[in-house]
Order: structure tokens, then sequence, then C-alpha cells
């Protein structure tokens, strides 16, 4: 009996750490980032391709600290280091879908964190320092442009990811 609870404390305890090192970022995410504008809203949405590349949407939208900032959002690419759990995600201006004026496409540099369920890291851009997002479980709302360049509908969830971002 006492091998038999054991047995199933070492299965449980090997199923929990198998998940928390599942480097995924595929799924929908919600925090902030910080950049000339100010403190600013994301909803980022995100999918994994083949080996490290990831593809993403990012929504940006005015939060109660700061209700000046427009909505807008842009397509980004990257990859993933399921290693180390670093990430990359890149635009460009060609990439833009809902975009205010005197808006820039910015970088995100980030880590994925353990539990698969935050990632953190820096803005590089104009007057910008650091973002924070946690994971959702469920889409989050965003304008049609934004939902649709990504099927968001689509993204399989369940998955343990952030990207360049706006700034103005």
């Amino acid at each position: 009996m006492r091998r038999l609870a054991l047995a199933g404390v070492l299965a449980a305890t090997m199923a929990s750490g198998a998940s928390a090192q599942e480097a995924s970022l595929t799924g929908y995410w919600r925090g902030t980032y910080d950049c000339a504008q100010g403190l600013t809203g994301i909803n980022l949405t995100v999918r994994q391709g083949f080996g490290t590349s990831v593809e993403a949407v990012f929504h940006f939208y005015a939060v109660p600290q700061n209700p000046g900032v427009p909505t807008g959002c842009f397509k980004m690419s990257g990859r993933l280091d399921p290693n180390t759990r670093e990430f990359v995600l890149e635009s460009d201006e060609s990439r833009w879908l809902v975009r205010p004026p005197d808006y820039v496409v910015v970088n995100f540099r980030g880590i994925l964190g353990r539990d698969g369920r935050s990632m953190r890291g820096r803005v590089e851009g104009p007057g910008c320092t650091q973002f924070g997002l946690q994971r959702l479980d469920a889409p989050p709302p965003a304008p049609d442009p934004c939902t649709a360049a990504l099927n968001i509908s689509a993204v399989p969830l369940g998955g343990a990811g952030t990207g360049p971002v706006a700034a103005r």
C-alpha cells in the first residue's frame, strides 16, 4: 500500500513537472506594457508554428490609468527557444491591421514563466521599458480586423506566450 501511494505521488510529480517544462506560447494573453504613451493594455494571441517559429496578433488599448491611448493591432512573428523559454516577437510597419496616427511597431524580448501562465520582458522602442502578461483561458474582445488576422477562434488552448508592441 505504501509503495502504491509513493508511486502515485511520484507519477503526479512527474506529470506536473512535465507540464511545467513544456514551453508553449500558444494561446491568449493579457497584460500591460510601458512606452512613450504611458502604461498601455495588451491582448496578445499567439500560435506556434513548426519548430521554434511563432506568429501573433498584438492588440493594444487604453487602461484606466491612461485612458487617452487609442486602440490598434498588428501581426508579429518570432521564435521561442524551448530550452531557455526565451522568445522574440518582431514586426514591421507593413503588418499593421488597425493603426492609430503617430504609432510605430516595436519588438518584445521576453521569457515565458516556468508555470507557462505568465511572461515578462523588455520592449525595444522609443521610450519603452517592460511588459508583463498573464495567460487567459478564453479569447478577449478585440476589433474584427485583429481577431480575423490570426483566426483567433482556431487557436487551440492548453499550451503554455509576447512580441513587438506599438509605441508613439
